[in-house]
């Protein structure tokens, strides 16, 4: 508590003085400095007075120290107790085990109860970006339904210390209707039923399709280059895999219902990848309306005439193209001839030489679905969450101590000829501390306390 002379020296406040009236000193000192806890001694004659104010500052070190120990131990005690994995529950299916990895390795994990996925919901932005995800929840414990809840994400259930976050969603296995437009001559029309995530293989020609994703939504920016953004929903669109004996596997995207160009049918239309990434898409037109019966009538109508016409000597070849759609239409359309003829003509054209240099024996057309989703959850047990919230709450204490509280320390030294000294230190503000200590000065010395005042030098 009490200086020496070399540590006296060493002070970074310094004052030496003459002290009139000690007592008198002594109660002006306190009175400025009231609620500093002091301490006083004579030793050899000589009077010591100590005065510390914020003495505790010490505390902000160990609660600091205190704090990041407790954090480590909470940690520990979630890596040695707790996990944290995903699981894919399907809307109407129950799931119990969660996935997670360690190391390399792919680990399951037993929840102490099942989730049962009641209903999925998905909201989107204008662009197509999913907004909103919900799902609705209900735990299953020893075979009875003990809690329902909606969870959306950064709102998690919370059942017997494992959290359910909604983390992802996907396709979980929508059911699918297609058509299969036969590319053979015959003008055949079969039915497909299958799901995501199944494959299907044509027992007649050998082709398979294995069907990946589906989207009911899909957004797209159909404005031109240079033109300002416009999003368009281009409707319903599976993504499935097609291969043959004959061709090179590809990727499809195939959309549900045709392109509309300025308020006009496009015909039918797909994106599809030799590479196998979505990345690598490329749209083609198909011209045909598929959705539309008559058209694909009228196109195997207008291919069997055109070869019957390509070996008539009798009509010109100029001409051959015209007489075969011309007798297509009456075959079709009889004299109730469409309103859109014109378009239907050009794009019945365009069809007869997309669709024969396609190598595959058939077109997978979306006719009809039934969507279900997976919401994707993860599952978390944080045994030392409570810890480490605790730990950091000591850790925010003890760093407000340390920076906020100063420890400032002054000590006085009165000889009995009433010659003085003054020290003062503080660990953080010392230039506010030393006007604060001037300040003191000031006082004491119009107060009449002192007689002289000396700064010594550092």
């Amino acid at each position: 508590a009490w200086l020496g002379d070399a540590h006296w020296r060493h002070l970074p406040i310094r004052y030496a003085f003459r002290v009139r009236d000690a007592e008198r000193f002594e109660s002006i000192l306190k009175e400025r400095l009231r609620g500093w806890r002091w301490q006083e001694a004579e030793i050899d004659g000589v009077r010591h007075l100590r005065a510390d104010a914020g003495w505790y500052n010490k505390w902000g070190y160990i609660l600091t120290h205190a704090g990041i120990l407790v954090i480590l131990i909470g940690g520990l005690i979630t890596i040695l107790f707790g996990f944290r994995g995903t699981m894919a529950v399907p809307e109407g299916g129950v799931e119990d085990t969660i996935e997670f990895l360690r190391g390399t390795e792919v680990v399951k994990k037993k929840l102490p109860f099942a989730v049962r996925c009641d209903d999925f919901s998905i909201a989107f932005y204008p662009n197509g970006m999913p907004k909103e995800f919900r799902s609705r929840l209900t735990i299953i414990d020893h075979g009875k339904e003990v809690l329902t809840r909606d969870i959306v994400v950064n709102k998690p259930l919370e059942y017997k210390g494992v959290r359910l976050y909604q983390a992802s969603f996907g396709d979980g296995g929508s059911k699918l209707k297609l058509k299969l437009f036969m590319l053979d001559g015959t003008g055949r029309v079969r039915d497909l039923e299958s799901a995501v995530y199944q494959t299907w293989t044509d027992p007649y020609t050998g082709v398979s399709l294995e069907f990946r994703n589906f989207s009911a939504f899909n957004v797209q920016n159909t404005a031109g280059p240079g033109e300002p953004k416009r999003f368009t929903d281009l409707g319903p669109a599976v993504e499935f895999v097609m291969r043959g004996p004959n061709f090179k596997p590809v990727l499809i995207k195939m959309f549900m219902n045709p392109l509309e160009i300025d308020g006009k049918d496009g015909g039918s239309f797909l994106f599809y990848s030799f590479s196998g990434h979505k990345d690598d898409y490329q749209p083609l037109r198909l011209m045909l309306d598929f959705t539309n019966p008559k058209e694909w009538a009228l196109f195997n109508a207008f291919m069997h005439a055109l070869a019957g016409v390509l070996n008539d000597p009798s009509v010109p070849d100029e001409k051959k193209r015209f007489v075969a759609f011309k007798r297509a239409l009456d075959e079709v359309f009889g004299d109730a001839r469409p309103e859109n003829l014109p378009e239907i003509a050009s794009r019945m054209l365009q069809a007869a030489e997309i669709l024969v240099r396609l190598p595959w024996p058939f077109i997978p057309v979306l006719v009809d679905y039934d969507q279900r989703y997976y919401t994707g959850l993860e599952a978390t047990k944080d045994p030392g969450m409570n810890i480490v919230w605790l730990g950091s709450a000591i850790l925010v204490v003890g760093l407000l101590i340390m920076f906020y509280l100063p420890h400032r320390r002054l000590w006085v030294r009165i000889g009995p000829d009433g010659r003085a000294m003054l020290g003062a230190a503080t660990n953080r503000g010392e230039l506010d501390y030393r006007n604060q200590v001037q300040a003191w000065f000031a006082a004491l010395s119009e107060a009449g306390a002192i007689e002289t005042e000396e700064r010594e030098a550092r």
